[in-house]
């Protein structure tokens, strides 16, 4: 999969122009061709195991993003993709670096306003138990109506989601001279690490100077773990000394000695004129020689790192250990038949085994990797189609010990391998599997998958019902999900391309979907009745509906969007009940039948749940329903 390039369409969007060409992301400016809105398309890179915080900064964003809706942090916008990449709206205005630091500060009222703004965006991110973890002047859009967004989710924490970040990166991450100290100590979850950082904006806007070096160096850093700042007023003695208590305290080097909320802070800000005068707040000078000599106490180890390896809420787990990208289609499609079955949590794991850092092992890895970020973009469609949203981990060390290690700490039922990544390795996948039973702490089930002999959409048509095994029901089971999710990401495909090139004829012949195709081999065998029966007459109601679609003028937003939300939508309800109609026929022809799949016997129909709609076809019904409103909000605006 070629990175995209300017010109390139990606999806609906066309790539403009490139705003930013970054060591972890390039940022396009893009058309969507449906609403005509420019955006702002953020594409991970690939170079991600010389550099897997490349991998791990983008899940996290996106992940974080579906949660967040405040009009001072940068919308995103969420849309069924092809690959990974982050929509977010284009913001007018300049960031916060183009008015503070190196000598250039904001007279205090300015200061106060930013700040009061500031307040209210981190405390709803609080509120939401999200630690942004990254503020800085780059990340604080100033916009041309004197409001503010927030940008860069990458390294935030939420305490909903699993912090993989904190557990399998070793280095602190953020910009060194913001972060709280803490932070260098692998903190990861204290809402005080952004109180830490709003001082030090708070700082830099009054004095144009940090307390501290601008030095990426962690020696550097880890100063601030043993010595107290310089305070504000050395370099502004205008300063009000209350306004430097607020701003001493918010940076203080022990958490426990900062504002225990932002909604204190933002009071004191509010109130600072009332507040007393301190010792503390006149202060103008360094610390003393001896003070520098003879530091305070350093903080101690952070145990917040050791503390978040939960990473479900009691959901089944299951780790695909992506060892040969030969195998990775045998493996998904076992990871995701166990997903279903087991209505579990799915993790993909690549183990990086070289540890030479020499530069010919180093572009060997980027051209792995770049392949590595492809084939994982496939595979997380892959999953998604399904609704099963992934976690992906790269980790380095030995196969054995890592994966074992995943075992215990995920709790996992279930361990799926390929086969080996080296052609002549001993280890491949049923070694791996000896020596993974063998460690006294792997006590998931480990699996080599192996590519499936029986395919439903092909096979079927040439059995009998009473020729069925167990094991080729469960197989047929997993197919008739599959079918529900095709078919349904056919039908909304199908209305945007009515959208987006209404000069393009449509054909919604009924053999021309998988669907179509599938019963019509099943007719001609003249096998199986019985799921022709209940399948050909709501596929038939499927194509008529989109029959009467592409008749519609193509302005006809109205009259399509009637059809969608009256016929289509429940008939993709109705469609889920026939599949697990078919299930239960064909589990009826066997003495024992195998464990049910929850997808085919839960009356709930998904479609319509927008908490379920995060991703994949589910997110493409949605999403295509408020396209639907948008445009005819826009043609009655029009007029």
């Amino acid at each position: 999969m070629a990175f995209p390039e300017v010109g390139d369409t990606l999806d609906i969007f066309i790539l403009r122009s490139m705003l930013h060409d970054g060591a972890l992301t390039t940022l396009f400016l893009a058309e969507d061709q449906l609403s005509h809105e420019e955006v702002v398309l953020k594409i991970p890179c690939g170079d991600i195991l010389n550099k897997p915080i490349i991998l791990y900064h983008y899940q996290n964003e996106e992940r974080i993003s579906r949660q967040l809706d405040h009009p001072g942090i940068v919308r995103f916008i969420h849309r069924q993709r092809s690959r990974q990449y982050i929509i977010m709206e284009k913001l007018t205005g300049q960031d916060l670096r183009s008015k503070v630091g190196r000598n250039r500060s904001l007279e205090l009222q300015e200061a106060l306003i930013l700040m009061d703004k500031l307040c209210e965006v981190v405390g709803y991110l609080h509120k939401h138990s999200i630690v942004h973890l990254d503020l800085k002047p780059e990340n604080i859009i100033c916009l041309s109506n004197s409001g503010i967004k927030l940008i860069d989710f990458g390294l935030a924490s939420c305490n909903t989601l699993p912090d993989l970040l904190a557990l399998d990166l070793q280095n602190p991450q953020g910009t060194p001279w913001y972060i709280a100290p803490e932070q260098l100590l692998g903190e990861r979850s204290d809402p005080r690490c952004d109180i830490y950082s709003m001082g030090m904006l708070f700082y830099e806007m009054l004095t144009g100077q940090l307390p501290w070096p601008r030095s990426s160096k962690v020696r550097v850093a880890r100063r601030r773990l043993r010595h107290n700042p310089t305070p504000p007023r050395y370099y502004n003695a205008e300063i009000p000394p209350q306004i430097q208590s607020i701003i001493l305290r918010a940076i203080s080097r022990h958490a426990r000695g900062r504002y225990p909320s932002v909604g204190e802070m933002q009071t004191d800000l509010k109130n600072w004129q009332h507040l007393p005068i301190t010792e503390g707040g006149r202060m103008d000078k360094k610390p003393s020689i001896w003070k520098r000599f003879f530091p305070g106490k350093a903080i101690p180890e952070s145990n917040g790192k050791n503390q978040k390896t939960a990473l479900s809420k009691g959901s089944p787990q299951i780790i695909g250990a992506i060892i040969d990208s030969s195998s990775r289609y045998n493996l998904l499609d076992e990871v995701r038949k166990q997903a279903l079955i087991r209505s579990a949590e799915v993790t993909l794991v690549h183990v990086i085994e070289a540890e030479s850092d020499c530069h010919t092992t180093r572009y060997g890895m980027t051209v792995e990797g770049e392949q590595m970020m492809a084939e994982l973009d496939i595979s997380v469609q892959n999953l998604r189609r399904f609704s099963i949203d992934p976690g992906i981990r790269l980790i380095r060390g030995d196969v054995v010990d890592v994966l074992g290690s995943f075992c215990m700490d995920l709790g996992a039922e279930l361990l799926v391998l390929g086969v080996s990544r080296k052609e002549k390795s001993l280890l491949r996948g049923a070694s791996l599997q000896q020596r993974l039973e063998k460690k006294k702490d792997c006590h998931c089930q480990v699996f080599v998958a192996t590519e499936e002999h029986f395919s439903p959409e092909v096979d079927l048509k040439d059995l009998q019902a009473d020729q069925l095994t167990a094991q080729q029901v469960l197989s047929c089971d997993i197919f008739l999900v599959d079918l529900w999710f095709e078919h349904l990401y056919y039908h909304t495909d199908s209305i945007y391309k009515l959208l987006l090139y209404p000069e393009q004829k449509l054909d919604p012949g009924e053999t021309n979907c998988r669907f179509g195709q599938f019963l019509m081999s099943l007719k001609a065998s003249g096998n199986w009745q019985e799921i022709n029966v209940l399948l050909d007459p709501i596929h038939s109601q499927f194509h008529e509906v989109m029959t009467r679609m592409a008749k519609l003028q193509p302005d006809d937003h109205t009259g399509l969007q009637d059809i969608y939300t009256r016929e289509s939508l429940p008939l993709s309800c109705k469609l889920k009940k026939q599949l697990g109609l078919v299930s239960s026929f064909l589990r009826s022809q066997l003495e024992k039948e195998p464990i049910p799949v929850p997808f085919l016997i839960d009356d709930t129909c998904p479609v319509g749940q927008p908490y379920l709609a995060c991703y994949g076809p589910l997110l493409g019904a949605l999403t295509l329903g408020q396209d639907l409103c948008t445009l005819i909000e826009k043609s009655m605006a029009d007029k």
